[in-house]
């Protein structure tokens, strides 16, 4: 059955608590606004919350989020002020903005589109979002914009005062509490009547969109990216965004046993499978799992996530004797109910190149294959393993662009499907992640690096499984102190370490890792305790001329930072280090000594972790 939900109904359950206001976060903040084309990160999926945001990008972020979206045109080729030529990318939506008073240029006839906004501009901006003109206001620019502002609710959780430039981060906060603030004569969030979705619906047959009340032209966005109808696939689930006419599609799945519903299985309103709990989204989902359905504890089920990692649907057409592969990621026992009775049954984890995860019961214990590439066969229920090594020579350069994808002489496909493990060692615990194709632009990708591959029947290999290439996986920290004893025969370690900022401290027994205090340095562990810690590469002579988003130039060299870059500043020895982030770097960096660690040269796929300034 259908159903109706409107932006607003989501954003009810994370801002109204018996009345209270309550901060959404980051990522929920990111989905909302990349889903109403407000704002959207970079084909890696990142919000580059750290960039400043210029007044053409504002215009845009500003025109998407108001009444007037649906009048951009595009391709036209008009422009009212000099700077900003027909051919620029953001005229139309100035052209827009400016007609209807949502901004306005400066005196000289200018809009300075490279100018990064400021706190004032945005703020004015967004206040005409919501139909406050000047005259409601008040005469005191921007002084009476920013009380207003504040009195709406447009600030909460925004750290700048006037005067000051803003970043991603700042702006989609703002943005984000416009959409929740009403408007003028409003009684209710601006969100609610901003948009309208249909479903979601699990998709079982080609004419899929026909339910959502849509028709072939729709426009498909599937998992992030520009898609089409004829991508869709079964078991995808569907939304269909009325006033866009867009529908929203999501691939991602869970495999694994279903264990509990609470508050019971007569009216579920969440469900663990494997251990983790999932809230039911759609009807199909409820009816499914719910007593009414055929599914019973202890089965194994995939379950279909929709747009909020919520069930939105349950697969029912998966047949024994299907072969999946992916990566063993864990194994053990756990209770499960076999005829009414529970029973303890081993069990193993896979993530398959697609990020699906899938726990099945088995017969015996797999742990000799863990941390390897595997095919799993289900017969009656019951899962099979057996190894496999795929990887059909495939080395070299990886390529991603408009006009080549490639990895050496090797085609990679449009929708390639890419996991990284990050060990594949015996008795290490693996992090298993997706890991996008444009992160491996340009880096080089050695034979042993390369666990499987499948080729389509183009010959182009849409799934990979690699092995720790990009080193994003891992934990990276500092050390605070160490201390190794290496007298006699009895090794013992005490060290105090940082990552991301919280201080931790590792007693070891019959081991000692060889680090001092002051390093930065990789962290392995097994699970259950640290196993090892490595010091990273430092740059040597380090001294930062420039920062240009995830870019960062050193004696003239430019390197990438990770998204989860961390930078301390060397302080007093009773309070040694605190954390900045990286627009505060650049304002300080030339008081300190600055010390940049990467894990590995770029080309394999280095970024730099941690900076560290200490006092000259």
């Amino acid at each position: 059955m259908k159903r109706i939900w409107s932006l607003m109904m989501i954003a009810l359950l994370l801002f109204c608590v018996m009345g209270t206001t309550v901060f959404a976060d980051a990522s929920y903040e990111a989905t909302v606004l990349s889903e109403l084309s407000i704002m959207q990160g970079d084909p890696n999926g990142s919000m580059r919350y750290g960039d400043k945001v210029s007044r053409a990008e504002c215009a845009k972020i500003v025109v998407q989020a108001s009444k007037y979206r649906n009048l951009v045109d595009t391709s036209s080729k008009r422009s009212a002020f000099q700077d900003v030529t027909a051919e620029h990318w953001a005229a139309p939506y100035v052209t827009v903005g400016v007609k209807n008073g949502l901004f306005k240029g400066y005196f000289d006839a200018t809009f300075r589109p490279s100018n990064t906004v400021t706190y004032e501009e945005a703020i004015t901006m967004l206040l005409r979002v919501l139909d406050y003109t000047d005259a409601d206001v008040g005469d005191e620019w921007p002084y009476d914009q920013i009380d207003m502002a504040k009195k709406l609710g447009m600030l909460d959780g925004v750290a700048k005062t006037m005067g000051e430039e803003l970043t991603r981060r700042d702006v989609s906060k703002m943005v984000y509490n416009t959409l929740n603030a009403k408007a003028k004569g409003a009684q209710e969030a601006y969100v609610k009547a901003f948009d309208r979705t249909v479903g979601p619906i699990t998709v079982t047959s080609s004419f899929w969109y026909e339910e959502l009340g849509a028709d072939s032209a729709v426009k498909v966005v599937r998992d992030g990216v520009e898609s089409s109808v004829s991508a869709v696939r079964m078991n995808d689930i569907a939304y269909y965004m009325v006033e866009y006419n867009k529908v929203l599609v999501y691939s991602k799945k869970v495999t694994g046993i279903y264990e509990s519903a609470t508050p019971n299985k007569d009216t579920p309103v969440s469900v663990t499978v494997s251990g983790v709990t999932y809230h039911i989204e759609g009807d199909d989902a409820y009816s499914k799992l719910s007593s009414n359905g055929s599914i019973s504890y202890g089965d194994t089920v995939t379950l279909l996530l929709g747009k909020s990692g919520d069930v939105a649907g349950v697969a029912t057409n998966l047949t024994d004797d299907a072969e999946v592969t992916g990566f063993l990621s864990a194994v053990g026992t756990k209770d499960t109910s076999v005829s009414g009775k529970t029973v303890k049954k081993p069990y193993i984890r896979i993530v398959r190149p697609s990020g699906e995860i899938c726990e099945y019961t088995t017969e015996k214990n797999y742990e000799s294959y863990l941390n390897r590439a595997v095919k799993v066969k289900l017969d009656n229920g019951l899962a099979t393993v057996s190894s496999i090594v795929s990887n059909q020579n495939i080395y070299g350069k990886v390529v991603w662009d408009s006009e080549v994808r490639s990895i050496g002489s090797h085609t990679l496909a449009s929708d390639v499907k890419i996991i990284e493990t990050s060990t594949t060692e015996t008795g290490e615990t693996a992090t298993v992640a997706t890991v996008y194709p444009q992160r491996l632009n340009g880096l080089k990708i050695s034979e042993e690096d390369v666990l499987y591959v499948s080729k389509n029947t183009l010959g182009n290999i849409d799934e990979m499984i690699l092995r720790d290439v990009t080193g994003d996986m891992h934990t990276y920290g500092v050390v605070i102190s160490a201390k190794n004893n290496t007298e006699g025969n009895r090794l013992s370690g005490s060290y105090e370490y940082l990552v991301d900022g919280t201080e931790n401290t590792l007693n070891t027994q019959n081991q000692t890792f060889g680090v001092a205090s002051g390093q930065a340095v990789k962290i392995k562990s097994n699970g259950r305790t640290i196993t090892s810690m490595m010091p990273l590469t430092q740059i040597k002579a380090s001294k930062i001329t420039g920062i240009s988003g995830a870019t960062i130039t050193i004696n003239n060299s430019k390197y990438t930072m990770s998204d989860k870059v961390q930078i301390y500043v060397k302080g007093s020895y009773t309070n040694p280090y605190s954390m900045i982030t990286v627009d505060e770097l650049l304002e300080i960096a030339d008081e300190y000594q600055v010390s940049v660690y990467t894990d590995k040269d770029t080309l394999a796929g280095g970024r730099v972790r941690i900076i560290i300034l200490r006092n000259n």
